[in-house]
């Protein structure tokens, strides 16, 4: 599924309203640990899940994800010196390099791998029409939106890709996503602010709730033109074949452990992120309030 595309683009927006964080500003996925039998995380199902990622087309996409966060860092800051972005964008780019993304969501994967669940998922994107729609999301990285308002979509097609981005929880992971990286660069900068600046926890909650409030139509409706983009090409029974495998059981499983996963990945990269880049290029809150 395509996911986190528009996220590069409402980070630039959260950045322009910059907060200072409250502590239970973003949730986070259930970090509890379900407990699994031997076989589940035997080297069989290991291996499957390798397949299954690499069917998906993860390691793309976090690729254009990290390359979209790392222009988004440096976007507006001219009045930093070359040797401060110089820092910034090495900083940025190890920490969310999509070889680290990718190993982390990896990792928090394996201790909850559902063997029947896992098969199901491999068999879809192993199938003709799983296969030709992974080959269209990454078609459609390169794409330009075109103009839906002259072409607009039937009701019909419009309605089976708001049933995608439900089921697969496009548009609030990506609002997830890009909360966690302003929520933990608001922390890290939080003591460099004049204390007339800085804000009380009811305040931050209410801060961070704007925030979130201002970029989720965006988000939302970034998300359906990705999506009516990249699947264009999809009839709309095979569009609604799609949408019967996300709303599926083991599609359910597979949505939310990307998705969860993913969220574990950037919000780890951007606290390191922040750690850094507070500790290397302090002068940066200037340009993040």
């Amino acid at each position: 599924m395509i996911r986190w595309r528009a996220v590069p683009a409402v980070l630039g927006t959260a950045f322009l309203v910059w907060v200072a964080p409250a502590a239970a500003a973003v949730s986070r996925p259930d970090d509890s640990r379900a407990v699994t039998s031997s076989d589940r995380q035997s080297e069989i199902d290991g291996s499957a899940l390798d397949t299954l990622l690499e069917r998906s087309v993860l390691k793309v996409q976090l690729e254009s994800l990290a390359a979209g966060v790392r222009v988004q860092f440096l976007l507006g800051r001219a009045r930093l010196s070359g040797e401060d972005r110089l820092t910034i964008d090495r900083i940025v780019s190890r920490r969310f390099s999509s070889a680290a993304l990718y190993a982390r969501i990896r990792l928090e994967f394996e201790p909850n791998l559902e063997s029947g669940k896992l098969a199901k998922a491999l068999e879809w994107y192993d199938s003709p029409l799983g296969k030709r729609i992974t080959g269209l999301e990454l078609a459609s990285l390169m794409l330009e939106i075109p103009d839906f308002e002259k072409d607009r979509p039937s009701k019909q097609r419009l309605d089976l890709i708001r049933r995608l981005d439900a089921g697969g929880g496009a548009s609030d992971t990506t609002v997830d996503v890009t909360m966690a990286i302003v929520r933990n660069l608001t922390r890290a900068f939080q003591p460099a602010l004049p204390a007339v600046a800085r804000l009380s926890p009811g305040q931050l909650e209410h801060e961070l709730t704007q925030v979130r409030n201002l970029t989720l139509e965006r988000i939302r409706r970034a998300c359906l033109l990705n999506m009516l983009t990249a699947y264009r090409d999809l009839t709309d029974q095979e569009l609604e074949q799609y949408v019967r495998f996300v709303e599926s059981e083991s599609g359910q499983w597979y949505m939310s452990m990307m998705n969860g996963t993913l969220l574990i990945a950037v919000d780890a990269a951007a606290e390191a992120t922040a750690t850094e880049l507070a500790a290397a290029v302090p002068q940066l809150v200037g340009d993040l309030r």
